[in-house]
């Protein structure tokens, strides 16, 4: 029976996987950005609440910042954070355990969608750093994406463009992990409650979304403060030209996870949970609805399976 519903079928292999990735990834982007703005500000300086960041960035940039501000630097780094992000994981999974990612476990699917955020970050690395200081630029400074870009190269090379790298790549480990560790528990346990398939995707996509908000806000707050300093300084000429090597430096990271930790304590660490878990529980829950259903048209669209 399987055969002839595949009849004239092509079994897809992994790039064909890759447009209906880029087109959920890229919708959960734009719909999701206004959030990340305001979860941008609330953990670059902690202690701010979002109703404060709101306001503070409306007062500066008017409601059309949400379009001027970075967007286009932030859709970019979303879309293909995510699509990488969702490309990665059942590849790794493979390679692991030497089978599809829906045979394995919770642990097998976790673990390689951690493992899976590595060249993740490495692409999206520069676009963070510009987003973050289009998002922070209260002066004025800055003309554009382009214009941040160039300013970083000059004041710190290329290296400039990775600032923040090793909290960025903790960041996503944990994010990742654990999304796709608990994303099918959650999917279970929603079955026995509720019969609609899409209010199952919905609830458990955001479940799992804000259970890897719960482990992974305290780096975001901590990279995030790591990058403004550093993005700060290039401002400053008496500040020397770090090392082209020192993104990869975690010193800098975990000192100010210290740091925040004997001044605010744990609340200090996890400013800004608020819209982060709504930035993040709401993009997985988007994802887990556009995902499978954006694979499933594409798939029959081309004649895949």
């Amino acid at each position: 029976m399987a055969d002839n519903k595949n009849a004239g079928k092509r079994k897809a292999g992994p790039l064909d996987t890759l447009p209906p990735i880029c087109g959920g990834a890229f919708v959960t982007s734009v719909i999701m950005y206004p959030v990340d703005v305001v979860r941008a500000i609330c953990m670059a300086n902690p202690g701010t609440g979002a109703g404060a960041a709101l306001k503070g960035f409306l007062e500066v940039h008017g409601v059309m910042g949400f379009v001027k501000q970075g967007l286009v630097a932030e859709v970019t780094r979303a879309s293909i954070s995510r699509a990488i992000k969702f490309f990665m994981q059942p590849i790794v999974h493979r390679n692991l355990y030497g089978k599809p990612e829906t045979q394995g476990t919770p642990v097998s699917k976790g673990l390689a969608g951690a493992i899976g955020t590595v060249p993740e970050v490495i692409a999206i690395s520069p676009l963070e750093n510009i987003k973050l200081a289009a998002q922070l630029d209260k002066d004025g400074r800055f003309a554009g994406s382009a214009d941040i870009a160039k300013h970083i190269m000059k004041t710190r090379g290329f290296g400039g463009l990775m600032i923040g790298y090793a909290g960025m790549q903790v960041r996503q480990f944990l994010w990742t992990g654990g999304f796709f560790l608990t994303l099918d528990w959650y999917k279970q346990q929603c079955g026995t409650v509720v019969s609609n398939k899409l209010a199952q995707d919905v609830i458990s996509g955001f479940a799992a979304g804000a259970t890897g908000t719960a482990i992974n806000c305290w780096t975001d707050v901590c990279r995030s403060v790591v990058q403004k300093q550093a993005l700060a300084d290039t401002f400053d000429a008496s500040k020397p030209r770090p090392s082209a090597l020192e993104p990869l430096n975690p010193g800098p990271f975990f000192a100010a996870a210290g740091n925040i930790m004997s001044e605010r304590g744990l609340t200090g660490l996890y400013s800004g949970v608020g819209p982060k878990m709504v930035h993040l529980g709401g993009s997985g829950a988007i994802l887990a609805v556009l995902m499978p259903r954006f694979k499933t048209m594409w798939f029959d669209a081309m004649g895949l399976y």
